[in-house]
């Protein structure tokens, strides 16, 4: 009997990329935001405030705000204040941080908005280059001859023992770093496991009764891989990409951690993470938040491959 299928990991996966693409529309603040960084720096997180307009460049973001006689008393930066209500070019906002602000004054929710959306972006690119190239070669190699086979295998061999963290230091080195530059040297730098999964599934396939019927009405080794090899292992390939997605993630902030990933202004979980490394005993919520924000995003990455994977399983007796 085939067992349930819940879907909680590809629902909470597709929640997730929902609300990753929606970033524009749901994050409460522009990413760069910065109205007051001496009043509004490092907030903890469930923090109200309000922005006082005094003229029409400056605001100033207070806490502890409270109605005098006169105007207003309030605190800014942990100090007490107070202003005229005749100065107000208008009543105070309201302002909600609702995982706090960083050492300039950022939303910090806003950033892990946007920074979701380039990470599983970048994500999303590096991986469908490598699934490309992997199944490319790893095709190539199932169907030519031994010799043209073994020669790509012997290739891939190579590519994967070249360490890829050196790759990154030396691109980091010799060129400019751009979102461009990440995406290539993350997707041709993890497409030889997918090779080798591609290559092993054709030549368990290749002799099997389908392909043998093709070949012998004529088709050719690339009709036979396009139309009658490739839906067959279809499943696996969606499960493999779903696992490398999770990993190509990790990698993306791994990266951005250290600071070789996408230059300013772009904004990704690894470079909130960094930008709160120094201040995590002042401020734990920069670094915690994205830290979490990870760990979830992993977690129904490898809940949704799990459970295609039971998608794709034959059907099984009790």
């Amino acid at each position: 009997m085939r067992r349930p299928w819940r879907g909680k990991g590809t629902f909470w996966l597709a929640a997730l990329f929902l609300l990753a693409v929606a970033a524009p529309w749901v994050a409460p603040y522009p990413p760069e935001l910065q109205e007051d960084v001496a009043g509004a720096r490092f907030l903890p997180p469930l923090t109200r405030a309000h922005a006082v307009r005094i003229d029409p460049v400056h605001v100033r973001i207070v806490t502890s705000l409270r109605a005098t006689q006169d105007g207003w008393e309030f605190s800014r930066g942990g100090k007490k204040g107070s202003v005229r209500r005749e100065d107000l070019l208008e009543e105070p906002s309201p302002r909600s941080y609702l995982l706090g602000t960083d050492q300039l004054g950022r939303d910090v929710a806003s950033r892990l908005l946007f920074g979701a959306r380039h990470s599983l972006g970048i994500a999303a690119v590096s991986v469908a280059i490598a699934l490309a190239v992997g199944a490319g070669l790893g095709g190539l190699a199932g169907l030519a001859r031994p010799e043209l086979g073994a020669a790509v295998m012997w290739g891939v061999d190579i590519i994967r023992s070249v360490p890829r963290l050196l790759i990154y230091l030396l691109c980091a080195t010799l060129f400019a770093p751009s979102t461009l530059l990440l995406i290539l040297v993350m997707g041709m730098t993890t497409w030889t496991p997918v090779a080798r999964l591609v290559r092993a599934q054709i030549l368990a396939l290749r002799e099997s009764g389908l392909a043998t019927a093709a070949r012998a009405l004529g088709a050719s080794a690339g009709r036979t891989f396009l139309r009658h090899l490739v839906p067959q292992i279809i499943p696996l390939l969606v499960v493999s990409a779903t696992l490398r997605f999770a990993d190509t993630v990790l990698l993306e902030s791994a990266l951005s951690l250290l600071g070789l990933g996408s230059p300013p202004p772009a904004v990704s979980l690894g470079s909130v993470m960094a930008s709160g490394r120094s201040v995590l005993a002042e401020a734990w919520w920069v670094s915690a938040c994205p830290g979490l924000l990870l760990c979830a995003t992993l977690l129904a990455l490898r809940s949704g491959a799990t459970e295609l994977s039971r998608i794709s399983d034959p059907p099984s007796l009790v």
